[in-house]
């Protein structure tokens, strides 16, 4: 009952926030860097609401590792605070994401204006050049990309094989690959509306070397990585 109010407080209040600055700040979108700072805004707004509504706190550890321009990080994926915590914590990142979110009315406007990697899941080989060519765009602009090698997002507990595209675009771009693990699933889960109090968190982990050939053990020993940590993680929540 608690967690039903308290969700039910946290939408109407953040369905109120982003309908109001989603218009008044529409004129941002002639402006690739203001829409930056919008939605730095909006996600910053995001999470302060959601502590107070929801008692959900957000923590960021091993910032020691948080890459900073031209890097590549490989997150686990369980829900949308997920990417609101990536997008508050590193500097204007670059998600690879399906093209069909640029469709969303208002949202989608500012999704495409900040300059994300929208591809088409359907499109196999082609999906992938594309996915690199953007990536390669970006990272010379000294974009942080940001990719869920799962694909989809997956519930705590549970664990989707990592698909090749990180391990490709680690080797299109040359660089390491910065491994996070998470638990924010627990707190907000994908099946449910409900939020649940706690602390959620992002925790960046040592990188993992460029890839090279051949995927099967890469994609595996960095699965392992960031599933067994973020197994600790759910463990340690209360």
């Amino acid at each position: 009952m608690m967690a039903s109010l308290r969700t039910a407080i946290f939408f109407v209040g953040w369905v109120a926030m982003t309908a109001l600055l989603g218009a008044v700040a529409l004129p941002v979108l002639l402006s690739q860097r203001a829409t930056w700072r919008v939605a730095h805004a909006w996600t910053t707004l995001t999470l302060f609401w959601l502590r107070i509504s929801c008692g959900v706190r957000t923590q960021v550890r091993g910032v020691e590792y948080k890459p900073v321009g031209g890097a590549l990080v490989a997150c686990k994926h369980q829900s949308a605070w997920d990417t609101l915590v990536l997008w508050r914590t590193l500097k204007n990142p670059a998600f690879v994401l399906k093209k069909q979110l640029y469709l969303i009315p208002v949202f989608g406007w500012y999704l495409w204006r900040s300059g994300q990697i929208a591809i088409d899941r359907k499109a196999g080989r082609v999906a992938m050049r594309s996915m690199l060519e953007q990536g390669k765009l970006l990272a010379a602009q000294g974009r942080t990309i940001v990719i869920f090698p799962e694909g989809t997002r997956v519930p705590p507990g549970e664990a989707l094989p990592f698909h090749a595209g990180v391990a490709r675009l680690s080797q299109a771009l040359g660089l390491c690959v910065t491994p996070a693990a998470l638990n924010g699933g627990l707190f907000w889960p994908k099946h449910s509306v409900k939020k649940f109090p706690g602390t959620a968190i992002l925790e960046f982990l040592p990188p993992q070397p460029v890839f090279v050939e051949p995927v099967a053990p890469w994609l595996v020993q960095l699965q392992h990585v960031v599933n067994t940590r973020t197994a600790q993680l759910e463990r340690e929540a209360p």
